[in-house]
């Protein structure tokens, strides 16, 4: 038989059996295990409450007739937020604007924004308004909170330049009396969009009578200059429009007869603004020769 009562293998099994009859003897116990910890408190639910409301958010510029949510470049609007919750006060909300160009100044529900001094225009411009309410429990901190965004778009323009590019290059086209296709000389006019939709088809006959009848030997168009001055009209034969551009001209033709003309001075192109559209459009264009020029290029208002 292997193994005796004095091998290590038994003493290993016999010793703990009789330290426990020693400990039950002397009225000892057990080690117990460590209690568990305490279960933790349910969390607390927050309170009803119903969310703000963003209703609308207006942006405006300051000038006469000026269409909502447009701005030139370095221009500042005035933006507006109506907001409602029942059971916080607005003034009490947190209000934070954003914007993807341009920069805000002030806080709150009425703010002012102001558009980048340079940029490449036309260009749609988001501004986002995140209101935050924070809440609680009646006598209780406010551990709560809800958070509600809107945005509004805006029309960027650089509108003296945008006008003066369309007006010249009108007249260079115009100028050209290789080009005999009218749709693309005057692709910058749109009946639709102008004060006097007659005023188009004017200008389109005369287009079509121009390259139909005459041939250019030379022409210059000068650097044009435009006032913006929405709902008003170019000085010259009082053509409606939201801009008046003047831009000089030469002209030296030849008519198919053989006759020859030569012709300066000052050609009035009004221009009017599609807030449909977000853009500029022509609508007249009428020359004024160089001696009967009034003495001011001024776009007058009605």
């Amino acid at each position: 038989m292997s193994g005796s009562p004095d091998s290590p293998g038994i003493l290993q099994r016999v010793l703990p059996l009789v330290f426990a009859l020693m400990l039950s003897a002397c009225g000892g116990s057990t080690p117990t295990q460590p209690s568990q910890p305490p279960a933790p408190p349910p969390p607390v639910q927050p309170p009803n409450n119903v969310v703000p409301t963003i209703e609308s958010i207006t942006a405006q510029g300051r000038r006469q007739r000026q269409p909502p949510r447009f701005a030139d470049l370095k221009e500042t609007l005035d933006v507006v937020a109506t907001v409602r919750d029942p059971e916080t006060a607005v003034e009490e909300l947190t209000y934070q604007w954003t914007a993807t160009a341009g920069t805000f100044e002030g806080s709150g529900r009425t703010v002012t924004w102001i558009a980048p001094e340079a940029a490449a225009t036309p260009l749609k411009v988001t501004l986002t308004l995140k209101v935050v309410e924070n809440y609680g429990h009646p006598g209780q901190p406010k551990n709560f909170s809800h958070e509600v965004t809107a945005t509004v778009e805006l029309a960027l323009h650089d509108s003296t330049n945008e006008v003066r590019r369309m007006a010249e290059q009108f007249l260079v086209d115009f100028s050209d009396t290789n080009i005999k296709d009218w749709q693309y000389i005057m692709r910058n006019f749109k009946a639709a969009a102008c004060p006097n939709p007659s005023d188009v088809e004017a200008e389109k006959q005369d287009v079509i009578r121009h390259y139909t009848e005459f041939q250019m030997i030379s022409s210059r168009i000068g650097d044009g200059k435009v006032t913006v001055n929405f709902g008003t009209f170019c000085p010259f034969r009082g053509r409606s429009g939201d801009a008046c551009a003047v831009v000089p001209v030469y002209w030296d033709s030849q008519k198919v007869d053989g006759s020859r003309s030569v012709a300066r001075g000052d050609d009035f192109l009004a221009a009017v603004y599609s807030t449909k559209d977000s853009r500029w459009y022509l609508c007249s264009s009428d020359f004024q020769p160089a001696e009967t020029l009034s003495s001011s290029h001024l776009f007058y208002a009605r």
